[in-house]
């Protein structure tokens, strides 16, 4: 890796600045010849906005923030509920009741204070979506019902936005990589399921419901695997590395150990 003072220099011509806490914080990643000191920077300017503060955003939010992207916007209605603890990591049982974007966002905040993170106690809807959406470079999907993902998809095309999809149900899970001006999450799921009469497009609608109005099973580790996976993901978009998922669909399955991806 280069010394402290050749990756200072780097940056100073770029006219930013770089630091030797910076340097020990993201040593691991300074090493990888496809990251380096001109990445890091990269990440530290990217902008992403997260729906959904619940299962998935337990993992995936942690990761973002530490691996150093600039700014995260969270946005995320609901509250702590006492089935959210076994797979929602981020929360304790002495805060049942309080806000997960709030208590999401002092958590990430003391994990890396470098990255700006502006938090959101309320659920997407058509009409805050270029508020809490606006201006970033990707969108992270982390919901747990279909139309807050609706949403996301209409308001990214609408903005010319990219958006990374991610769900989970029982050990497994789906991944894809929605880019401007290819087909969307709509040609994937031409057909949206009939949502509930008190159904609204928000982040997370507690608890999630399958047809039929049970409860999605889903085992505690599902979530952190496909998150895990996003944001591996998500940084590899954000660096400007190739992926496969702008044109697949990648179908995990824990409990037989097996990831098929699926041409879209």
């Amino acid at each position: 890796m280069e010394g402290l003072g050749q990756l200072a220099l780097a940056a100073e011509r770029r006219g930013e600045v770089w630091t030797e806490e910076a340097t020990e914080r993201y040593q691991r990643q300074l090493l990888l010849p496809e990251l380096g000191l001109e990445g890091q920077q990269r990440l530290s300017r990217a902008r992403v906005a997260v729906v959904g503060a619940g299962g998935l955003g337990s993992t995936l939010l942690p990761l973002l923030v530490g691996a150093g992207v600039g700014q995260l916007r969270l946005c995320d209605g609901d509250i702590v509920s006492r089935s959210n603890l076994p797979r929602q990591t981020l929360y304790r049982t002495d805060e049942l009741g309080s806000s997960k974007a709030q208590l999401a966002a002092e958590r990430l905040r003391a994990l890396n204070p470098h990255c700006q993170l502006i938090a959101s106690a309320e659920y997407l809807s058509p009409e805050n979506a270029p508020r809490l959406l606006g201006e970033v470079d990707l969108i992270l999907d982390a919901t747990d019902n279909e139309p807050a993902r609706r949403c996301i998809d209409a308001y990214s095309r609408a903005a010319g936005i990219p958006w990374l999809y991610a769900s989970v149900e029982g050990w497994g899970g789906q991944l894809a990589l929605f880019v401007p001006g290819r087909p969307g999450y709509a040609e994937l799921f031409p057909e949206a399921p009939p949502p509930a009469p008190s159904e609204a497009p928000h982040s997370s609608a507690p608890p999630a419901t399958a047809e039929g109005g049970r409860p999605i099973p889903v085992l505690a580790t599902t979530p952190a695997l496909i998150a895990s996976l996003a944001a591996t993901e998500a940084l590899k978009y954000l660096l400007g590395l190739p992926t496969t998922l702008a044109d697949s669909l990648l179908l995990v399955d824990s409990l037989g150990m097996r990831l098929q991806r699926i041409q879209r």
